[in-house]
């Protein structure tokens, strides 16, 4: 099998894009609120920020939602590659056992021997 790193580089990376795009879609807003109502770091930002200095909103809570949301990505799509991994590995194991245990052919007899 050539190439299988690459494969297996590529399977993560779709796998981490899906889990991501996943998390985002449907715990995206959640995650904000969570951000937004319960995070000391958003706290501590606001209450350092210029009272009417900037109109614009904090892009803090954007980029921890993002950083939250691509950790998650990677540990899940680890974990899947870990178990397709170990699902595949049981698979073979099972077949070389299964093969090991029928592949024996009894003993030839040696029918020149009798008298």
């Amino acid at each position: 099998m050539q190439y299988k790193s690459a494969r297996g580089l590529m399977a993560w990376f779709t796998l981490f894009f899906i889990w991501s795009a996943f998390v985002l879609w449907y715990h995206g807003v959640a995650l904000l609120q969570l951000i937004m109502h319960d995070s000391n770091l958003y706290a501590f930002s606001m209450a350092l920020r210029p009272i009417g200095s900037d109109i614009r909103p904090d892009a803090l809570p954007v980029v921890l939602l993002m950083m939250l949301v691509l950790a998650v990505g990677a540990f899940l799509s680890s974990v899947t590659v870990a178990m397709i991994n170990a699902v595949a590995f049981l698979f073979r194991t099972a077949g070389a056992l299964i093969q090991a245990q029928f592949s024996h052919t009894p003993a030839s007899r040696n029918t020149s021997s009798f008298h």
